[in-house]
């Protein structure tokens, strides 16, 4: 499953635009000198994302990866961080790229972020837009295909987001809590495979 979304990834790069700022740009991802602007393209390279990486997370917050998120972060080290949804015409999704010197580092920013969402079942790993709030796994709804009821999707879960200006004045107790913030939650996707299939497989 690396394999297939590694190359999803970089055929979707291709169409990109695989420019950034010259300091967020890792040495070894950069394709080219720094432009006059302070600009530098920059390429996909592999990736050095373990298993065990990925478990160390798994532990310390308490849930497991769905197959195509463990794949894509596994899949290769890449600065796609702003993605548009094709399912959600004219709105973005703020991704956890993963740069070289720390792959695994967006990700956890967002996790850390919006740690209290954890204790009420809610997996943060993205921002919805440019950044009106945190996508999240809902552990409390298992993802269900009905042409693949025992694949892929068995271990997978639904995807929402919570506008911040809405959880923000709640405070951080009372995001922990499933019955005080489960109204919020706004349905985006019926999976991190369903995601990830939209956004890059298009």
């Amino acid at each position: 499953m690396v394999d297939e979304v590694r190359q999803i990834i970089l055929d979707y790069a291709e169409d990109y635009p695989c420019m950034g700022v010259s300091e967020g740009v890792p040495s070894d991802m950069r394709d080219g000198e720094v432009n006059a602007e302070g600009w530098v393209v920059w390429k996909a390279i592999p990736s050095h994302v373990s298993k065990e990486d990925l478990a160390a997370i798994e532990t310390q917050y308490g849930f497991a990866f769905p197959p195509y998120f463990a794949a894509y972060l596994q899949a290769c080290c890449q600065l796609l961080e702003q993605v548009p949804s094709h399912q959600y015409d004219g709105n973005h999704i703020l991704m956890p790229y993963c740069p070289s010197d720390n792959p695994l580092g967006p990700l956890k920013n967002t996790m850390n972020a919006w740690r209290p969402l954890f204790a009420a079942g809610y997996v943060p790993f993205a921002q919805w837009n440019d950044g009106w709030g945190p996508m999240c796994l809902d552990l409390n709804a298992p993802a269900i295909d009905g042409d693949d009821p025992a694949g892929d999707f068995a271990a997978d879960f639904e995807i929402v987001w919570f506008d911040h200006d809405e959880l923000i004045p709640l405070g951080a107790e009372a995001c922990s809590q499933r019955e005080q913030i489960e109204k919020y939650a706004k349905p985006l996707y019926r999976s991190f495979k369903a995601l990830f299939l939209d956004v890059f497989a298009q």
